[in-house]
């Protein structure tokens, strides 16, 4: 098996919240969505290379709670990301979810 990591990270060693301001507040963070308004067409064709790259998710419980909150409601067939997203097996490195609701699941 082969694992390959992909990381939204800033230089400085960021990587809370990507997506929104109001994604991932925890610990008093304020700086959330940062990444999106840099995205651009050759990173969204590029990242979604790197998916169909993938034969499975590996994700951190929050991640994946995140993630199983916002993807299955993602149904536009455009979308780059969306049907890969939903239906490859997902495996959650938890020691506290015992089981996902984001099939299919590939465990906890």
């Amino acid at each position: 098996m082969k694992v390959t990591v992909t990381e939204f990270v800033t230089l400085d060693g960021v990587y809370q919240g990507p997506g929104s301001p109001d994604e991932d507040t925890s610990g008093g963070f304020a700086r959330g969505g940062w990444l999106v308004p840099h995205m651009d067409g050759t990173f969204v064709r590029r990242a979604s290379d790197w998916l169909d790259l993938a034969d499975g998710l590996l994700l951190g419980r929050r991640t994946y709670e995140a993630f199983a909150r916002d993807w299955p409601r993602i149904t536009d067939p455009d979308d780059p990301f969306a049907e890969r997203m939903n239906a490859l097996p997902k495996y959650v490195v938890s020691n506290t979810l015992a089981e996902g609701s984001w099939g299919p699941g590939g465990g906890c």
